[in-house]
């Protein structure tokens, strides 16, 4: 069987659930190869596209291949020797700059698609989108991820995930806020709440919950396994929460996602119809340094949620 390499470093697992839908089109224009996608450990790749229909075989660049300590040459060279023994046929580079491309082209892939060399300020939803489309020489796509689990329930409407960390602290929420929050939707009903944070944030996670108040169901996700998150996510109704990892995982899960920006690009989740992005009032739209995810009050957010909810649930 023929094979095409999909060549993605960006290293979040948001970053593998924005890529997600163009990589999927790109299989599915090429049903008769195998798809090996490249890509960094941090994505978590292997765990989160472990039942994926379309990528056959994940290749860690940064340990399966080489470590990021190795010198430029060497990296070049491993990856070289890669790329030739595994004889792909297509690859597509979704990277700029001319190291990738130029690496396929003297491992001998016959056809290489590539972002431009000098990178652009640009719309990172929106590049991928129309790159992918001019690759592909088609007019439109599903641009939603689409991440596939196996044994999970679907749409609990009792379920809802709190998501209190981010990579940056300029993108996080006041605590005291998320536990006005769960207060109030707890006022409305009797919902099971879900935090979900990394291994790093579970102080914060046990302190919203010592301080949501004995009569609110709630627990923390925070010493799960990727696999374990993704069932629970699957199983719920809502994401609530900061942008981060856990908000594309909703998305990408098909559950509807209630995003606070205050600090990065909104267009991030342009890629998405589930995630509805939250702003600071006077702001119609959000950058790196906005700085103002402490300008996001609480009322509105609740009065979003409480809407959406009463006319779902």
């Amino acid at each position: 069987m023929k094979k095409i390499l999909i060549l993605q470093t960006r290293p979040g697992i948001g970053d593998l659930c924005i890529f997600l839908s163009a990589m999927h089109e790109i299989a599915k224009k090429n049903p008769e190869k195998e798809i090996t996608l490249i890509t960094a450990t941090r994505t978590k790749a292997d765990e989160i596209l472990e039942n994926d229909p379309y990528i056959k075989k994940i290749i860690f660049l940064d340990k399966d291949i080489y470590n990021y300590k190795e010198g430029f040459f060497s990296k070049f060279f491993k990856l070289k020797k890669f790329i030739s023994q595994e004889n792909f046929s297509k690859a597509f580079i979704m990277h700029y700059g001319i190291r990738y491309r130029s690496i396929c082209k003297i491992a001998g892939v016959g056809e290489i698609f590539s972002y431009p060399i000098f990178k652009k300020k640009d719309n990172i939803s929106k590049k991928i989108y129309d790159q992918t489309r001019e690759w592909l020489k088609i007019n439109s796509y599903n641009r939603n991820a689409n991440l596939k689990i196996s044994n999970s329930n679907t749409n609990n409407k009792k379920n809802i995930i709190i998501g209190i960390g981010s990579s940056g602290l300029s993108r996080r929420w006041e605590l005291k806020k998320f536990i006005n929050v769960i207060k109030f939707l707890n006022s409305k009903n009797q919902f099971n709440f879900i935090v979900a944070a990394g291994k790093n944030e579970e102080n914060d996670s046990n302190e919203i919950i010592s301080n949501v108040g004995e009569n609110i169901n709630i627990s923390s996700m925070c010493n799960d396994s990727i696999g374990e998150a993704l069932k629970k996510i699957k199983n719920s109704f809502i994401y609530f929460g900061t942008d981060s990892a856990f908000m594309h995982l909703s998305a990408g899960l098909k559950v509807k996602s209630f995003a606070l920006f205050g600090d990065t690009p909104t267009n991030y989740a342009e890629y998405s119809d589930l995630i509805k992005p939250i702003l600071p009032d006077g702001f119609n739209e959000i950058g790196h340094d906005s700085n103002a995810m402490h300008l996001i009050d609480e009322s509105k957010v609740c009065n979003i949620l409480e809407k959406y909810l009463s006319e779902s649930v």
